[in-house]
């Protein structure tokens, strides 16, 4: 049996620039597609890039055989490509860029194939320990996490740096200091939050999850 149908393969936006650094912008459509006539869907490789080849933020909504709609938040440096099993597909895009508007793509193929996506939590401290005393930013690990790392744009402070996985009763249950971190990064694991104990000082920090998708 032949793949279902899309009502559309590819779409494009016009992504305007970030008010904020460190911040996506304004997010908006790139692609809305559906599956035409009957079937419970199938597998869908998705590309994403920009013609600038800058990197932005896409938002994948999709659904498959009248099952509930899932989500992710991806990463796309220059240009990625996932996966999922669908009926219904749609992309949102957010520029991260503070001085150019980018054009951002999706193109949508049948087929299947494994993918591993990335998405970043960004941050900055002020010069003074954030959070209170301890330093804490509490970090929500996204759908579809896998691994966990952390970088800081001071790499001197990693091994004064530390991220915790705390579980559903905010109990740590890991604890790694940023200069011994495992690679590809902390197993997340069942862990419902990430913590981040920060020293002082002015830096830049991103969170970058591995995705599982």
């Amino acid at each position: 049996m032949g793949a279902c149908k899309l009502s559309r393969r590819s779409g494009t936006a016009k992504l305007t620039a970030s008010t904020t650094a460190g911040a996506a912008g304004a997010e908006l459509e790139v692609l809305t597609a559906h599956s035409v006539g009957q079937g419970d869907g199938d597998w869908r490789i998705i590309d994403l890039w920009s013609d600038e080849s800058t990197p932005w933020v896409a938002k994948l909504v999709w659904s498959g055989g009248g099952g509930a709609t899932r989500s992710a938040l991806l990463d796309v440096p220059k240009c990625t490509r996932v996966c999922v099993h669908a009926t219904m597909i749609q992309v949102f895009g957010a520029n991260l860029s503070t001085s150019a508007n980018i054009q951002a793509r999706a193109a949508i193929a049948d087929g299947q194939c494994d993918t591993e996506n990335q998405s970043t939590v960004r941050g900055a401290t002020d010069g003074q320990a954030v959070g209170g005393g301890a330093g804490n930013v509490d970090v929500i690990p996204p759908p579809w996490a896998k691994f966990v790392r952390l970088e800081l744009s001071d790499s001197t402070l990693l091994p004064t740096t530390f991220i915790e996985l705390l579980d559903v009763n905010a109990t740590v249950r890991g604890r790694y200091a940023g200069n011994t971190q495992p690679q590809p990064g902390a197993p997340i694991g069942d862990a419902a939050t990430v913590r981040l104990v920060l020293p002082a000082g002015t830096y830049a920090y991103r969170v970058v999850f591995l995705l599982h998708l």
